[in-house]
């Protein structure tokens, strides 16, 4: 009797803590996805249009290219660049308070090669799964198990 009472119970604890892990399990993904929808979308103030009428009020010209939205140290800003001339400027302006943060003098040559720096950046540096992800997958690999029954 005894017996079936300690069965009885040991049954019942497996299949609460079968399924509370379940349940976190479930959850997890849904959770790391909120996470990347969050870092992909930044709350910003100002538009990519906003920046080129800010930088070429304090520098006149023309804005060359596309104005890109960069994190500099944790600060959303602008890349706005502006030619005057012969002079080609980066006017790095605030998403959110459409202050000029920074200014700097360039050449068409030096804006090349930055950008293939950061390119190559980009490849040589992939974001390395989690332990949670690499498990997942190596589940996701092995065969299922055939229960005796």
């Amino acid at each position: 009797m005894k017996i079936n009472q300690l069965v009885s119970t040991f049954k019942l604890a497996v299949i609460v803590v079968g399924t509370i892990y379940g349940i976190s399990i479930a959850t997890a993904p849904a959770d790391a996805q909120e996470g990347k929808a969050k870092a992909a979308a930044p709350k910003i103030k100002l538009t990519a249009k906003d920046a080129n009428k800010i930088a070429l009020k304090k520098f006149p010209g023309k804005v060359e290219g596309k104005t890109p939205l960069e994190n500099e140290e944790g600060h959303w800003q602008y890349g706005v660049m502006v030619r005057s001339g012969k002079t080609l400027r980066e006017v790095m302006v605030d998403a959110n308070t459409g202050k000029i943060a920074n200014v700097e003098v360039t050449t068409d040559k030096k804006e090349a090669k930055e950008k293939a720096d950061e390119a190559k950046m980009k490849k040589t540096t992939k974001p390395e799964k989690d332990d949670d992800e690499k498990d997942e997958k190596s589940e996701s690999k092995s065969k299922p198990v055939k229960k005796k029954g």
